[in-house]
């Protein structure tokens, strides 16, 4: 896997879980414009990021937020190390096999490992829940078909590592933003909205009014290519009618294409 070690500069715009390479970067990582990738510290700090080509951008730097920054607790300039996320599937599909070549070798930590895996799984994960579910389902029948001619007790603790692994990964979970934000609802209408977002294709975001406040709601420009899902107030859902003024502190559930995610982004937020 490549890895390229930046200088991380501030970006004078909200990131919003954006950053900005050198084009040539691209390749070298191995990975697409608008693909999300690691950016960590010698520190140990963490981010998943999604990446944008720009060629104005020095080739040695990634543009970042301020609040970017102070999340990895670096100052402007400092240096990050940034590689390609693994996907989900793979994390998986790896687990999975360590999983089965311990289990032969007669691993007696095999649960403690496991379980660790599958803490790291949990991290990066970020997909609907039947996505996730149908892996889970599998990196458990690989584990038990691996696992077959060995002896019973290693059979069964296989099958509970396997079990505690599937337990683990967050099903159905969104992007902390917006499970923050459900949080504050009824478990009947964030499970609504979570399904709505978890359900289409794109970007799906929670987006706090701030410049937008004191506008109707049909006095918005929404692109055709944007589902607006919700908008909260306070522990309360909003119906979705022309006549509603919104609120500073108003959230914004909505899902679509990324750049179209950033237009809606700067009208209501700012």
């Amino acid at each position: 896997m490549e890895e390229a070690t930046l200088q991380a500069v501030k970006r004078a715009m909200p990131g919003h879980g954006r950053a900005r390479i050198h084009e040539k970067l691209i390749s070298i990582l191995g990975i697409e414009d608008q693909t999300e990738v690691e950016v960590s510290t010698d520190a140990g700090a963490t981010l998943y990021l999604t990446v944008f080509a720009d060629e104005l951008v020095d080739e040695g730097t990634i543009r970042i937020s301020g609040e970017d920054l102070k999340k990895l607790g670096i100052p402007d300039g400092g240096n990050v190390h940034v590689k390609r996320k693994i996907p989900l599937e793979e994390q998986v599909r790896t687990a999975a096999e360590t999983a089965a070549t311990q289990i032969k070798e007669g691993a007696q930590d095999i649960g403690t490992k496991l379980s660790e895996t599958a803490e790291k799984i949990q991290k990066g994960a970020a997909e609907t829940a039947e996505q996730l579910g149908t892996k889970a389902k599998e990196l458990t029948d690989k584990v038990k078909e691996e696992t077959k001619p060995i002896g019973e007790k290693v059979t069964k603790a296989a099958k509970s590592s396997a079990d505690a692994i599937r337990d683990k990964i967050p099903i159905g979970k969104l992007a902390p933003e917006i499970e923050k934000g459900l949080s504050a609802l009824s478990q009947e209408d964030a499970k609504k909205i979570r399904s709505f977002l978890t359900g289409v294709e794109g970007v799906s975001a929670a987006v706090p009014v701030k410049f937008a406040s004191g506008r109707s709601f049909g006095n918005l420009t929404i692109p055709p290519e944007i589902n607006l899902v919700a908008i909260q107030r306070g522990t309360a859902l909003l119906e979705l009618k022309p006549d509603i003024i919104l609120k500073e502190g108003d959230i914004a559930y909505c899902s679509g294409p990324s750049d179209m995610i950033s237009f809606v982004t700067r009208m209501l937020e700012g």
